[in-house]
């Protein structure tokens, strides 16, 4: 693995945001170099299983750059991190194994981090988390599992205050769960369109944008139009629907998948048939996908 300056450089850059972030999180050092390491350890381990099959496969890949944000801008002290591809994917079976690895390593980190984190969490009154403001994050069903398992049921009126290495953890789900929508040139676009045929990856890419602009608008304010437009015809239909609000950052996702495109490029040999093994493991990223997904991933207080 060959790394030049700029990789050097971003990745210090990183460590110093995302330990300034966790300071503010924690209030203490300790904190902070547990939210930092935390973090890179979960990005770095979902951009090293890209590049690990990306080198198996004899592709022009680079090591990660990490990506540095001040706390103002960005919550988690980072923009993520990223490889850049240099030359084309020889076969769809390549593709699957570059495209999939990174969310599986990804998630495979995550979940240690994950448990200590939930582990060194506290049960407040939702009064006084709520009288200090902040975020409100949603629970991804993978959290909620670990949540149950350590807590059980939390008591009305209580919720579970995250600790730094747990937040960290939060963001791993989050991002695998970003990375893995089955559309355009995202993980889950790769896995897709390596299991499926060039249609129906443009097919699924659209049909996953649609449903972004609807968790970005929520259907509480779908539903409202629905009624004010239909009237009392409309509401058969409204009853059989999940209330949910939207959160924006859907919308912006909806956006920049329509702005990359639909389509995907085609790999070199496009006739190569993936395993049952592969097919497996594609639908266990679905799965992942769905466990890590939550409709309201952040919400201002």
């Amino acid at each position: 693995m060959k790394l030049t300056k700029i990789h050097i450089i971003l990745f210090v850059l990183t460590v110093a945001t995302t330990f300034v972030t966790g300071l503010s999180f924690g209030g203490d050092i300790i904190s902070a170099v547990s939210f930092s390491a935390a973090l890179l350890f979960i990005l770095g381990s979902h951009e090293m299983g890209h590049y690990y099959y990306g080198k198996k496969y004899g592709v022009d890949i680079t090591p990660p750059y990490f990506i540095p944000a001040p706390p103002f801008i960005s919550p988690i002290g980072t923009f993520g991190a990223f490889i850049k591809i240099k030359s084309p994917i020889s076969t769809k079976r390549a593709l699957f194994d570059i495209g999939i690895a990174g969310p599986l390593a990804g998630i495979v980190a995550t979940i240690p981090v994950l448990i200590i984190g939930i582990k060194l969490s506290t049960i407040v009154e939702i009064s006084e988390h709520a009288a200090e403001g902040g975020l409100v994050l949603g629970t991804p069903i993978i959290m909620s599992i670990f949540s149950d398992i350590f807590y059980g049921p939390i008591p009305q009126g209580y919720d579970l205050f995250l600790h730094p290495v747990a937040f960290a953890g939060w963001v791993g789900l989050f991002v695998t769960a970003l990375n893995l929508i089955p559309s355009g040139q995202l993980d889950g676009g790769h896995i897709t369109y390596a299991l499926f045929s060039k249609r129906y990856h443009r097919y699924i890419s659209l049909a996953m944008i649609v449903l972004l602009i609807i968790f970005g608008i929520g259907t509480e304010n779908i539903l409202e139009v629905g009624d004010d437009l239909l009237g009392s015809g409309f509401a058969w239909f409204s009853q059989s629907i999940p209330i949910f609000e939207g959160w924006p950052g859907w919308i912006l996702w909806a956006v920049l998948l329509i702005l990359m495109g639909p389509k995907h490029p085609p790999t070199m040999y496009e006739d190569s048939d993936l395993s049952w093994k592969r097919r497996g493991l594609g639908l266990l990223s679905l799965l992942i996908f769905i466990g890590c997904f939550t409709p309201m991933p952040i919400k201002i207080v």
